[in-house]
């Protein structure tokens, strides 16, 4: 009789602390009225570009989230270890209030006498002295065709080296960069000895986010502030 009543008085017991934790937690998450309180330990949600081609299809498809530097055909090469015809390009970058949270930088470059780049050719891009020649394996996605290639790189995992003399790999992420400071200057070039060589796109597609809440957003804007051909020919480096 005793062990009955000792059992009965764990059963009660048990379930008070049952509803009492129910009750607790319906307090936490709702207030009277019934709506949603956020909590502390609030999972935020992440932007992500994934490094494929049909994700950076679904962004460039919004002109408002891209940036051509260079939208036509611009004949580049290098001749007497000098580039030729290499720009200059500035970048406007209103990330203020809402930054660049990823992207992906897309070029459509090659020669009119093989079409696509030949292993010894690639393209230089240096944005405030954070890039060089850029190396074409670290591309997410390669289109080598009979008229150009294609190459479509993680805009946070840009691998570059910096010259001939100095020929180790070398990471940066640009999507930082664009929000470090209010303008970027890209320097842009073809490395080919192939004087029919040209680039007929450079453009970065991107996402924006806001930093305080971890949304994503369409708040922060890149846009070319000046386009400008070099006055003298720069030495290849």
């Amino acid at each position: 009789m005793k062990n009955l009543l000792t059992a009965t008085l764990y059963v009660v017991a048990g379930l008070i602390f049952v509803v009492g934790g129910a009750w607790i937690s319906n307090k936490v998450t709702h207030n009277d009225t019934g709506t949603v309180n956020l909590v502390s330990n609030q999972i935020r949600p992440v932007v992500s570009c994934h490094p494929d081609r049909l994700s950076y299809t679904a962004i460039s498809q919004n002109e408002n989230q891209v940036v051509k530097l260079i939208a036509k055909r611009k004949e580049m090469s290098a001749a007497n270890g000098q580039f030729v015809n290499s720009q200059i390009i500035i970048t406007k970058n209103e990330t203020k209030d809402s930054k660049v949270a990823c992207g992906y930088l897309f070029v459509r470059a090659g020669t009119k006498r093989y079409g696509a780049l030949q292993s010894w050719e690639n393209v230089y891009i240096n944005p405030n002295q954070f890039g060089g020649h850029i190396l074409s394996k670290s591309a997410v996605s390669v289109n080598d065709g009979n008229a150009y290639s294609e190459y479509l790189f993680s805009l946070d995992k840009i691998q570059y080296w910096r010259s001939r003399k100095e020929q180790a790999i070398l990471n940066a992420d640009w999507a930082s960069l664009l929000n470090v400071s209010p303008e970027v200057s890209f320097e842009i070039a073809l490395n080919t000895n192939d004087n029919s060589g040209f680039i007929d796109e450079l453009s970065i597609a991107y996402k924006c986010w806001d930093p305080t809440t971890g949304e994503e957003n369409a708040g922060c804007k890149l846009s070319v502030k000046e386009s400008k051909d070099r006055e003298t020919t720069e030495p290849v480096q």
